[in-house]
């Protein structure tokens, strides 16, 4: 008993410390700007959250469709998603594993589990794991201009097979570079046009992300946003 008084009064004293130095701040403040380095920007996750749940909606979204995200990332729009779709309607994927790692933790951590989200990681865009699984909806969002012309050409073939409508915002204003291993791209609308009807799909140019509701400074505002549907 007095072993236990004594590991009790401990863990009391160190539940004080934390709570006043605020470590729990510091943490959570930390395990954000993790997210935020594998996403690309800090400060910007919970309008990107909002505005990809927002975008897809007023396309028709609704709880029942099955949704396909393509390049999830650390669960940046993947997570509000999960939590408004019905349960196992949710698939993302990405090519990489320590991303995936922290989207499971975030999964587990905003109490999602149950939903019974299916994250992948694919250097395929999931055709190893999907088969001939079809989709209501495909997005990849900010993902088409870190994509090589044979990668992208790639992701064109799998998502022509499995869609309903997918939507990718790219990049026509930022020259090219490279962000972590990945290039950056930069191309016209044309250029997509091209490629989606080599696969048989429509291109459909919504206009800028500002335009549709993005509200965050900085050149990815002018990104244009891009509906594919089959012809």
């Amino acid at each position: 008993m007095l072993k236990k008084t004594r590991a009790n009064i401990a863990f009391g004293a160190k539940s004080k410390i934390f709570d006043m130095f605020n470590f729990q701040s510091m943490l959570d403040r930390r395990e954000m700007n993790l997210l935020e380095d594998h996403m690309g920007f800090r400060g910007q996750i919970p309008e990107h959250r909002r505005f990809q749940l927002d975008f897809l909606k007023s396309q028709g979204l609704k709880p029942e469709h099955s949704f396909l995200e393509i390049g999830c990332g650390p669960m940046t729009g993947g997570l509000v998603l999960i939590d408004y779709l019905d349960s196992g309607n949710y698939v993302g994927i990405d090519v990489r594993p320590e991303v995936l790692n922290l989207s499971w933790q975030q999964v587990g951590k905003a109490g999602l589990a149950a939903k019974n989200p299916r994250l992948i990681i694919s250097t395929r865009f999931g055709d190893d794991y999907l088969d001939d699984r079809k989709f209501d909806f495909v997005m990849s969002f900010s993902v088409l201009y870190h994509l090589s012309d044979e990668i992208l050409d790639g992701w064109f073939s799998s998502v022509s097979r499995r869609i309903g409508t997918a939507f990718a915002n790219v990049n026509t204003e930022t020259e090219g570079s490279t962000w972590l291993q990945f290039p950056f791209v930069k191309r016209t609308v044309e250029d997509y046009v091209t490629m989606a009807a080599k696969h048989g799909l429509r291109t459909d140019n919504l206009g800028s992300i500002e335009s549709l509701g993005f509200k965050l400074p900085g050149l990815e505002r002018e990104n244009p946003l891009l509906r594919f549907t089959r012809t």
